[in-house]
């Protein structure tokens, strides 16, 4: 489902002269969601190519790090909203299927909210991080008909990347994360509660950031995601939640105010 996404930490030269960094970011995120029956075959699916959102991060200098260059903490929220394309099937409250639903829509809101700890590390004209964080996602699934299906869960997520300036007041990175989900879940106001398979997401960060002054910049990243969620428990009346996919390709621009 989704990333939300979520935004990695993205370190230049010039920053580690200041102890905190505050960002404000617009973004825009297509999704492709897509559910598979417990033989593989296909169940349904929610597509769009613009859900809009925000993204809020701070991140402050605690320590010198273990080998003297820098440890960041920091704290990132993310909020998208808006409506995906619904293809699949009616199906009644009994669980039993009484026809096509093909482009129906559905309401969407997706939040991802984390906290993390970042060491950093030079290495010659680059600069490295690693980062270790908790989070927690929520994903609220409106369909046509009042059902609503809300997939939540807290995971862990182990991160690293380096960044490196490509002019004066112009610096680029890449960054990869991993993301493990604890306990997941999915709450049905029609079929109950399910407890979720292993769910597992992945996702790279290319973020550009043009300096403007010693104090403010200006922030532009890509960020692709995925999460994969194994089907569910299977409940006594055989219903269940189906295994599933889902992509993000998130497109973020983003003022930075560095003190």
């Amino acid at each position: 489902m989704q990333k939300h996404t979520l935004l990695i930490l993205a370190l230049t030269l010039s920053a580690l002269a200041h102890e905190n960094e505050f960002t404000f970011g617009l973004s825009s995120m297509s999704m492709h969601y897509t559910e598979f029956d417990l033989d593989g075959s296909f169940v349904d699916s929610e597509k769009t190519n613009a859900l809009a959102g925000l993204n809020l991060n701070y991140s402050t200098r605690i320590s010198d790090g273990l080998d003297g260059e820098g440890g960041l903490f920091d704290m990132d929220f993310s909020l998208y909203q808006g409506n995906t394309r619904y293809d699949g099937f009616y199906v009644d409250r009994y669980g039993n299927i009484t026809g096509l639903a093909n482009n129906k829509t559905t309401k969407n809101i997706i939040t991802d909210s984390s906290i993390g700890y970042s060491e950093t590390m030079r290495l010659d004209q680059v600069l490295w991080f690693a980062r270790i964080g908790i989070g927690y996602r929520f994903w609220e699934r409106e369909l046509e008909g009042g059902h609503i299906e809300d997939y939540k869960w807290s995971y862990g997520s182990l991160s690293t990347g380096i960044s490196g300036n490509l002019f004066t007041n112009d610096n680029i990175g890449i960054s990869a994360e991993y993301h493990r989900a604890f306990s997941p879940k999915m709450e049905s106001n029609m079929f109950g509660t399910f407890d979720l398979g292993r769910t597992d997401g992945y996702s790279i960060s290319v973020p550009w950031v043009h300096t403007i002054s010693p104090s403010w910049a200006l922030k532009f990243d890509y960020t692709y995601q995925i999460w994969n969620i194994e089907h569910s428990t299977i409940h006594s009346d055989n219903r269940y939640e189906p295994r599933s996919e889902s992509s993000f390709n998130t497109f973020n621009a983003a003022l930075v105010y560095r003190y």
